[in-house]
C-alpha cells in the first residue's frame, strides 16, 4: 500500500505541475508562431519594395504585446524600413526594449545595427549627449567584431551629430573612418556616398586641393556600378564646388551632367544651373532655361527665388519684387507649417505616452489575475489530491495513518513557505511596476508643459501675433492702428484655433462678463503686460487692470485663492 500510495502522490504532482506550464506556455506558444511568418516575408520584401514592407509591419496590431524576440524583430525590420523609405523613426523606449534582447541573443553586428536606430531616435528628441554615447559604444563593438559596414553607417551619423555642434575637426575625422569602413566591407555604393561627403567636408574648410580627386574617385566607382543616383549626386557635388571656386563653365558642366542622368531629384540640379547662369551674368540663357525647368513643390521656392535674382539682375525691380514677396509668404507658411508639424509630433509623443501607461496598467492586472488564478488552480489540486490520500490512508492502520498525517504536515509547511515566497515576489513585482508608472505619469508632465509652451509659440508666431507685438514696440498707436472689428475678429480665430471651445469655455467659467470682457480675455491670452494691452486698446492702464480686478473677482469668487488670471485660464479651462 505504501508503493501504491506514494506512486498516486507522484502521479497527481506531475499532473499539477503538467497543467501549469500548459497554461502559462500555450499563449505564448500561439503568438510567436502566428507572428514569424510575417515578419519573414517583411524581410524579403524590404531591398525592393519597401512601401509595402512598410505596410505590412503597420498592419501588425500592438506590436508592443509581441513576445521580446518577435519584438526585437520587429524594431530591427522597422529600422531598415526607415533606411529604404524614409519613414518615421520608432519612440525610443520601443528601441531600448529590443536593445535588451539583442544585448542578451544577439549577435554583435545586430547589437552595433540597434545601437545606430536607438542613437537616431535620441538624436530626433535632441538628446544629443545621450546619442554621441550610444554611438561611441556601438562603434566600439562593431570595430571588436569586424562588423565594418555598420561601423561605416555610424561614423556617418557621428559626423551629422558632429555638424549639429558645429565641431568641424571631428566631423571631418569621423567622414574620414566612415570611407575607410565602407572600403574595408566592400560597400562601394555607400564608400562612394562617403568618399563625396568627405569632399563635401573639405570644402567647407577651404581645402579645395583635396575634394577634386576624392570625388573623381567616387565618380569612377558610380560609372562601374552604373547607379544613375550616384552619379547624379557625384556630379552635383562637382558642381557646387566648382560653384564655390566662382569657375561656372565647370559647375555648368557638372550640373548639366546630373541632369542627364534623369534621376530622381534632377529638377533640384536644374535650379542649381540656373543659379551659375545668374550668378555668371549669362541672363539670356537663364531665361531660356528657366523655361525648360518642370515645376516640381520640393523646388517652388527656389523657382520663385531664381525668378527674383533673375529680375534684380536685369533691373526690373517691379518683377523682382513681386517674385521676393511671393517668397516671403512662402517662408511664413513654411514656418507655420513647421509649428504645427512639431505640435502634432508632441501630441503623437504625449499619446504615445499615454498608451504605453494604459499597456502597462493592463500588463499588471493580466499578470495578477494569471497569479491568482495558477494558485486557484494549484489550491485546488492539492486539495482533490488530498482528498484521495486521505480516502486511501483511511484504510490503513493508525499507526500508519499518523505518519502520513505528519507526512502531509510536511509538505503543507514547505508549500506555505512557497506560497509565501511567490506573494513576495508578487509584491515585487507590482511595486516595479507602480514605479514605472509613476516614471510614465512625469514624462507626461513634461510633454505637457511642452505642448503648452508651442501653444503659446504658435500665438506669437501668427499673423496677428506678429501685428500685435510690433504695435506694442511703439511708443503711441494712431487711432486707425487700434484694434477693429476684423482685428478683434482674427484675434478670436486665432485663439480658437489653438484653443478649440474659447469662448464657450469662458461664458461657462465666467457668465456675468460682459462682451468687451470677453474680448478682452482674448487679448490677455496672447500673454501682454497691462501696459501693452493698454496701449492696444487706447486706454489708461489703470482702466486694464479694473477689468481684470473684474475677472479676477470672479476667480476669487470661485476658487477662494490667490492666482493669475492667464494662468487661471491656461490650467482649469483649456486642459
Amino acid at each position: 500500500m505504501t508503493i501504491f500510495a506514494k506512486s498516486e502522490h507522484i502521479l497527481m504532482k506531475a499532473l499539477l505541475l503538467t497543467g501549469l506550464l500548459f497554461i502559462l506556455i500555450l499563449p505564448g506558444c500561439r503568438k510567436e508562431t502566428s507572428i514569424l511568418p510575417l515578419l519573414q516575408s517583411v524581410e524579403e520584401l524590404i531591398p525592393m519594395y519597401a512601401d509595402s514592407a512598410s505596410v505590412l509591419l503597420d498592419s501588425i496590431q500592438a506590436p508592443d504585446e509581441l513576445t521580446d524576440k518577435d519584438f526585437a524583430h520587429w524594431c530591427m525590420l522597422c529600422g531598415k524600413v526607415t533606411d529604404e523609405a524614409a519613414t518615421g523613426l520608432l519612440p525610443i523606449y520601443q528601441w531600448q526594449r529590443a536593445q535588451q534582447w539583442f544585448t542578451e541573443h544577439g549577435t554583435a553586428e545586430e547589437q552595433a545595427q540597434i545601437d545606430l536606430y536607438l542613437g537616431r531616435a535620441y538624436v530626433e528628441d535632441g538628446e544629443y549627449d545621450k546619442a554621441m554615447q550610444i554611438y561611441a559604444d556601438a562603434l566600439q563593438l562593431a570595430k571588436e567584431h569586424q562588423a565594418y559596414n555598420v561601423a561605416g553607417y555610424i561614423c556617418a551619423y557621428m559626423a551629422d551629430l558632429y555638424g549639429f555642434r558645429d565641431i568641424t575637426s571631428e566631423r571631418l575625422e569621423k567622414r574620414k573612418e566612415a570611407s575607410n569602413f565602407f572600403k574595408k566591407a566592400r560597400n562601394y555604393k555607400s564608400y562612394a556616398y562617403a568618399l563625396k561627403d568627405l569632399a563635401c567636408e573639405c570644402t567647407l574648410t577651404d581645402s579645395f586641393n583635396c575634394t577634386i580627386p576624392l570625388l573623381q574617385k567616387a565618380d569612377s566607382i558610380s560609372q562601374l556600378l552604373h547607379n544613375k543616383d550616384l552619379t547624379a549626386d557625384v556630379a552635383n557635388a562637382f558642381g557646387v564646388i566648382y560653384e564655390a571656386q566662382e569657375k561656372y563653365k565647370n559647375a555648368e558642366r557638372y550640373f548639366l551632367k546630373a541632369i542627364e542622368t534623369g534621376s530622381k531629384e534632377s529638377y533640384k540640379d536644374s535650379i542649381s544651373l540656373l543659379h551659375i547662369y545668374i550668378k555668371d551674368n549669362q541672363l539670356a540663357k537663364a531665361h531660356e532655361w528657366i523655361e525648360t525647368i518642370t515645376k516640381h513643390n520640393d523646388i517652388a521656392y527656389y523657382f520663385n527665388q531664381a525668378y527674383y535674382l533673375l529680375y534684380k539682375a536685369e533691373g526690373k525691380y517691379k518683377e523682382a519684387l513681386h517674385y521676393k514677396e511671393i517668397c516671403s509668404d512662402m517662408l511664413d507658411s513654411l514656418t507655420l507649417v513647421q509649428n504645427e508639424t512639431k505640435v502634432l509630433e508632441i501630441e503623437k509623443k504625449y499619446n504615445n505616452a499615454k498608451i504605453r501607461e494604459e499597456n502597462e496598467l493592463l500588463k499588471i492586472t493580466q499578470q495578477r489575475n494569471t497569479i491568482i488564478i495558477i494558485i486557484a488552480i494549484s489550491l485546488f489540486l492539492l486539495s482533490v489530491a488530498g482528498y484521495i490520500i486521505y480516502r486511501q490512508r483511511s484504510k490503513a492502520k493508525i499507526y500508519y495513518q499518523q505518519t502520513i498525517l505528519d507526512k502531509m504536515k510536511i509538505e503543507l509547511l514547505h508549500l506555505s513557505a512557497e506560497l509565501e515566497e511567490k506573494k513576495q515576489i508578487l509584491q515585487k513585482a507590482l511595486a516595479d511596476k507602480e514605479n514605472n508608472a509613476h516614471k510614465l505619469q512625469q514624462e507626461i508632465e513634461v510633454i505637457s508643459y511642452k505642448y503648452d509652451r508651442l501653444q503659446k509659440q504658435n500665438l506669437e508666431t501668427s499673423t496677428v501675433g506678429k501685428k500685435l507685438i510690433s504695435l506694442t514696440k511703439k511708443n503711441r498707436l494712431e487711432d486707425s492702428q487700434l484694434p477693429t472689428d476684423k482685428t478683434w475678429h482674427s484675434i478670436m480665430t486665432e485663439v480658437d484655433k489653438i484653443y478649440p471651445q474659447f469662448y464657450s469655455l469662458l461664458k461657462e467659467a465666467f457668465p456675468n462678463l460682459t462682451e468687451s470682457e470677453y474680448q478682452y480675455c482674448y487679448l490677455h491670452i496672447f500673454g501682454f503686460d497691462a501696459n501693452d494691452e493698454a496701449k492696444l486698446l487706447g486706454i489708461n492702464p489703470a482702466s486694464v487692470r479694473m477689468k481684470r480686478t473684474r475677472i479676477y473677482q470672479e476667480v476669487q469668487l470661485k476658487h477662494n485663492k490667490e492666482t493669475f488670471l492667464r494662468d487661471y485660464i491656461i490650467k482649469n479651462l483649456l486642459k
